[in-house]
């Protein structure tokens, strides 16, 4: 990951469950300068952590450059 910014994992797992996007799409908003592996790195501590407060279905999916990405969207609560 990028190390010239920290980047505050549960700030932004916090912050995009306030939101109505899916996670990855949040990340694209939040973190523009990082690469796609990057926030794709990014995206996967989130869920190592919080995956119980998202939502997916394997069928639905982004597609950037070669990558596939499922989406996880927040539960609503």
């Amino acid at each position: 990951m990028v190390k010239e910014k920290e980047v505050d994992i549960e700030k932004l797992h916090r912050k995009c469950q306030e939101g109505e996007c899916d996670l990855y799409s949040f990340l694209e908003k939040e973190l523009p300068e990082l690469s796609i592996e990057d926030r794709l790195k990014v995206m996967a501590e989130i869920l190592n952590d919080y995956l119980e407060e998202y939502d997916y279905d394997q069928a639905d999916k982004l597609k950037r450059e070669s990558y596939s990405i499922t989406k996880f969207k927040p539960k609503k609560r």
